[in-house]
């Protein structure tokens, strides 16, 4: 109708309207939203019936890298795969490690089930999926594992603001108390980690409370076996005793004690005082350093059962440094032995070698000759062997006179130039030419 119409009487209807539109234009606006309201009103809400036929699983323990390809792969072994949904963690931003799994037909879904399935080396975990809100939480804890990091325990003395409980309670402790249940839960998120059943985190102590008062307080409750105030070393007294950081270990030796403990002296004014009252909760531990701790205690035990105590590090220092003295020494004694009889090789070697020369150097030429006119006149089997062995002798001996009869030759040419050199000098005039000629004596 709007185009039908002139520009200028457009406008008019427009002044005349509020919201600047035609008034037939506003009507038909708001029949169509009725209209579209009774539509949605008539239109029946899509019943999902897949849980009710038992079609959908629900599938834990996927491996974190697995991607929904290879889920649908492995799924569709047993039957036509509709859809699956794998469920993320928001917060750690990674896949949780389960999901739902829809088939199209139940007589897949139920061979699924009856089969032991791993993928990525991990054993799956199927289930029929159920609606929200038929499950409660009993039944999920029944059904399920046990409980073996004894998470029901983390609640236990932890007291919330607006309670009973927090009347009293000044704002300092409970700022700690709120610390303190935060670090609790980011420790707990770690698998290795989990609450003791016998052992006590006493906070919140004054910096004058030691251990045997602390022991003295625990006793009443039960079997105390150790007591520990974590003290900052740097801080020490003048007995070497640290200044206490305000909170420590109680050990019982069962579980109902420690129970016990707990519940009467957290959070109890009459202890240190009405503004600061202790903080008292089950301590959280790690079982990789537990496990490491008594593989060490096993160890010992089992040295003392053989009748040997473990050495301190002291004496097996002692011992270290005592076998090093006692191999040098011996390196020592070796090494003299060594030197002494080189030395008396090398006297006698020297003492041998004169003699042979005084018999060789005299008669060495007689003897060659009157071997030659033997051998010349009378031959006999014996004395060639004998030349033999005096020609080898000589040849290996030529060499080294030889080498001396160079040197001395060498040595002699050096001398004659430094003395030609020093007459040159005196000849020359200067400081040395009133000295005396050492040479013309």
């Amino acid at each position: 109708k709007q185009e039908e119409e002139d520009e200028g009487e457009g406008e008019e209807d427009g002044e005349e309207n509020e919201g600047g539109e035609p008034e037939e234009e506003q009507e038909e606006e708001g029949d169509e939203d009725s209209e579209a309201e009774d539509n949605q009103a008539t239109i029946p809400k899509r019943e999902y019936n897949d849980i009710k036929e038992g079609r959908t699983l629900f599938v834990n323990n996927i491996p974190f890298d697995a991607e929904k390809d290879d889920l649908e792969e492995v799924f569709s072994a047993f039957g036509e795969v509709r859809y699956i949904r794998m469920l993320m963690d928001h917060e750690k931003d990674r896949p949780k490690g389960s999901a739902f799994v829809q088939f199209k037909e139940k007589k897949a879904a139920d061979a699924c089930l009856a089969e032991n399935m791993n993928f990525g080396g991990r054993d799956l975990i199927l289930k029929r999926a159920v609606e929200k809100g038929t499950i409660t939480p009993t039944e999920l804890t029944s059904g399920g594992k046990k409980d073996n990091r004894n998470l029901h325990l983390a609640m236990e003395g932890v007291i919330k603001e607006g309670t009973k409980a927090a009347e009293g309670v000044s704002k300092s402790d409970m700022m700690k108390r709120k610390l303190a249940l935060e670090s609790k839960k980011k420790k707990l998120k770690n698998l290795k980690h989990f609450v003791s059943t016998d052992r006590l985190c006493v906070r919140n102590m004054p910096s004058t409370f030691n251990e045997t008062e602390l022991k003295k307080l625990m006793s009443k409750y039960g079997h105390v076996t150790q007591v520990k105030i974590m003290r900052d070393i740097k801080q020490a007294n003048s007995q070497g005793v640290g200044k206490s950081r305000g909170f420590g270990f109680v050990q019982f030796s069962k579980h109902a004690a420690a129970l016990a403990a707990l519940r009467a002296v957290n959070n109890n004014p009459d202890v240190f005082s009405a503004l600061k009252r202790p903080i008292v909760d089950f301590s959280i531990e790690n079982s990789t350093i537990l496990k490491a701790r008594d593989k060490k205690v096993s160890r010992n035990e089992g040295e003392s059962e053989k009748g040997e105590r473990k050495k301190s590090f002291k004496q097996r220092w002692q011992e270290r440094r005592q076998s090093i003295k006692e191999k040098k020494s011996k390196e020592g004694k070796k090494e003299e032995i060594t030197s002494e009889v080189k030395s008396a090789e090398n006297s006698s070697s020297k003492k041998k070698k004169p003699a042979k020369k005084a018999q060789k150097k005299p008669g060495a030429k007689p003897k060659q000759q009157t071997v030659q006119a033997e051998d010349k006149a009378t031959p006999t089997p014996a004395e060639p062997a004998a030349q033999v062995t005096k020609k080898k002798k000589t040849r290996s001996e030529r060499p080294a006179k030889k080498q001396k009869r160079e040197k001395d030759e060498v040595e002699e040419k050096q001398f004659q130039k430094l003395v030609s050199n020093y007459k040159n000098r005196l000849e020359g005039g200067g400081q040395a030419a009133g000295f005396k000629k050492w040479y013309e004596e």
